[in-house]
């Protein structure tokens, strides 16, 4: 079925779509069928089917036009929550959990419940993370249990190794991941949080991004 000019840059779901996500468990050759419907459903961008499928199966909600290696099944942890409009580059993962130092062994066997040994009481904890509207992760970025929080407009650089809280709108980088700047100062930081731009359909938000850039609110920090 083909959207109407109007639903163009809406999230969809296509009817092969829906028979996908109800089956996708029981499916021989998941990856590549979903792979196969992301395409048929404009890409990760627009693809309501991979975001049902992640939070269903995976337990990751993602945002409206976030796209990125992230939004493929396995390579972030439950509780990850991904905002609207995030760029994520090739190779990010998103890791909620650590062995546990504090055991004599750190075996997986102690703590996970499927390997037949222990309850579910014994598993370790897993921390959620949430990743601002419009951040952007560059390539091959590991995110581990101690960031739970990327902010709004937050950038991390290609490599890094995230092991805490990244502020909105700044820019970090390194292993592990350290301030190199803010974006813009704090007074045009709160100017365009206050905007909440992003939870703008395409259209109406490039709209606002162009008055906020005219008005000089975006200039550098």
């Amino acid at each position: 079925m083909m959207r109407g000019i109007s639903s163009k840059y809406l999230p969809y779901q296509s009817v092969f779509g829906r028979l996908i996500e109800r089956l996708y468990e029981k499916l021989p050759l998941r990856s590549k069928l979903l792979q196969l419907v992301v395409g048929m459903e404009g890409g990760q961008m627009y693809s309501a089917t991979l975001r049902r499928i992640l939070s269903r199966y995976f337990g990751v909600e993602v945002g409206n036009y976030s796209y990125g290696s992230l939004l493929q099944p396995g390579n972030a942890d439950r509780l990850t929550e991904i905002g609207r409009y995030v760029s994520i580059g090739p190779g990010v993962r998103r890791i909620g959990a650590a062995h546990p130092l504090t055991d004599i062994s750190m075996h997986p066997f102690w703590y996970n419940a499927a390997l037949g040994f222990v309850d579910s009481s014994a598993d370790v904890y897993r921390s959620k993370c949430s990743v601002g509207h419009d951040s952007w992760i560059g390539a091959n970025v590991v995110i581990l249990p101690g960031c739970t929080s990327i902010g709004i407009g937050a950038v991390v650089g290609a490599g890094s190794v995230v092991t805490r809280d990244v502020p909105a709108f700044t820019i970090v980088a390194g292993n592990p991941a350290r301030i190199v700047r803010s974006r813009f100062d704090s007074q045009i930081v709160d100017r365009v949080l206050a905007s909440n731009y992003w939870e703008l359909e395409p259209a109406s938000a490039q709209q606002l991004l162009a008055s906020l850039a005219t008005s000089g609110e975006t200039s550098k920090g």
